[in-house]
């Protein structure tokens, strides 16, 4: 599993300042907080937490989910194991971050018509 560099994480371990939180919702359900730290002049670092809702055991609940890191010269992952598949948990929460993390695209799924008759 990929680390932060020293640098970077001294520096978010030392700081409050975030740029941006947002509470994360997933069919009407809280279920993560998603913070934005620029972490030095070129790294960004875009955090998911664990919400605190009861769904999430104890030693969860508001830890660290997974953080991608925006070097400007590319994206490091860190919370997604080097396997070749990864679990449908780590896939949501990549997700989540890839699209947080794409401020330059606007990405909308648009909604099923409901079907009226049968």
């Amino acid at each position: 599993m990929a680390t932060l560099s020293k640098q970077i994480q001294d520096l978010i371990d030392n700081t409050s300042d975030v740029l941006y939180r947002e509470e994360i919702y997933i069919n009407d359900k809280h279920e993560y907080d998603y913070h934005k730290l620029q972490a030095a002049r070129h790294a960004t670092v875009h955090t998911l937490y664990f919400s605190d809702d009861d769904e999430w055991a104890d030693n969860l609940k508001k830890a660290v989910a997974m953080q991608l890191v925006d070097t400007g010269d590319g994206i490091q992952i860190i919370g997604v194991c080097t396997k070749k598949e990864i679990d449908y948990l780590e896939a949501e929460q990549l997700h989540i971050l890839l699209r947080l993390a794409s401020v330059r695209s606007v990405y909308q799924i648009a909604e099923q018509p409901i079907k009226v008759k049968f």
